[in-house]
């Protein structure tokens, strides 16, 4: 089967629409159409029907979007794989702990199939910490949360920080909300102590702990409420800012965080594969960066 229209099948499916998928595949809409005509005459069946004004996926549009994305991603593991068995080397990776159990696994798993030669340093660690680090020249690329205009700092994404607790958790309405935050530096805790000063709500810090894993587990206790990013909250915490009446936080960015070294093949491809998992993982408009963008200051390559 032609990969282009199952890539183009795929692609509008996600974006919700042709017409957004056009202007992202760089075809026009009409291109788009005829390529899904050609589609079902190859496999003679009906791909979609019309349900008022849109257009929906057919039993068998269902069926075959599902093997579509099954032989896009086989088809670029398998490229990876093959450019991937020619690097060789180690990379120094540092990962925000927020992302410990959720993008961590995903991201190494990809890398080390396709780049069975490159040894990975990971250093799991706080947002201002691995930043120090990559400056130091201790990390060659690291994912974290970060606002900072830094040198070698390149945006990724948008995210709202959030009030996570537990969604039964009991808050007294003539008590200060019980506060459960990392220490210093930290730029959640300034966001969640200036909302609530700004808003004028009484607020008390009833955990403070060195490592995330303490503020989870106090929010999983029911101790209080902390804030984060939604991506991060473990099974069972939730967003609950809306419903207790909450004041709006800030926004945080996440970033990449390149060292002053050249950047070698499996420091570009590494960082192409965290690209890969965030922009399966998040939705689309939160996201500032191509997943198919040319890696930061390419000119620095080594060959």
């Amino acid at each position: 089967m032609d990969l282009d229209l199952l890539r183009t099948l795929v692609t509008g499916i996600s974006m919700g629409s042709f017409a957004r998928a056009a202007d992202k595949i760089g075809r026009s809409q009409s291109a788009l159409s005829l390529q899904m005509k050609k589609l079902e005459e190859q496999l003679d069946v009906e791909i979609f029907e019309k349900q008022g004004r849109s257009l929906t996926l057919t039993a068998a549009g269902k069926t075959l979007h599902d093997y579509a994305q099954r032989m896009l991603e086989l088809n670029e593991e398998t490229v990876a794989a093959v450019r991937g068995s020619a690097i060789m080397g180690s990379v120094r990776f540092g990962m925000s702990v927020d992302f410990e159990n959720t993008w961590l696994p995903a991201t190494l798993a990809r890398f080390a199939r396709s780049h069975p030669q490159v040894a990975i340093e990971i250093r799991m660690d706080r947002n201002s910490a691995l930043a120090a680090q990559v400056d130091r020249g201790e990390i060659d690329i690291a994912l974290i949360f970060s606002n900072e205009k830094a040198e070698g700092a390149e945006p990724i994404a948008e995210l709202d920080m959030v009030w996570i607790g537990r969604p039964d958790l009991s808050l007294a309405a003539d008590e200060p909300l019980p506060l459960l935050l990392l220490e210093q530096p930290c730029v959640f805790r300034q966001a969640a102590i200036k909302s609530l000063d700004d808003a004028g709500i009484k607020w008390r810090i009833a955990v403070t702990s060195p490592s995330l894993g303490g503020l989870w587990a106090a929010a999983e206790a029911g101790i209080g409420v902390t804030v984060r990013c939604g991506v991060s909250a473990p099974r069972g915490l939730t967003n609950i800012g809306i419903e207790r009446r909450l004041p709006t936080l800030p926004g945080i960015g996440l970033v990449i965080r390149h060292g002053h070294k050249p950047i070698t093949p499996a420091i570009a491809r590494l960082r192409e594969v965290i690209l890969e998992v965030l922009h399966e993982n998040l939705p689309p408009e939160v996201l500032q960066t191509s997943a198919d963008a040319l890696p930061a200051n390419e000119e620095r390559l080594s060959k």
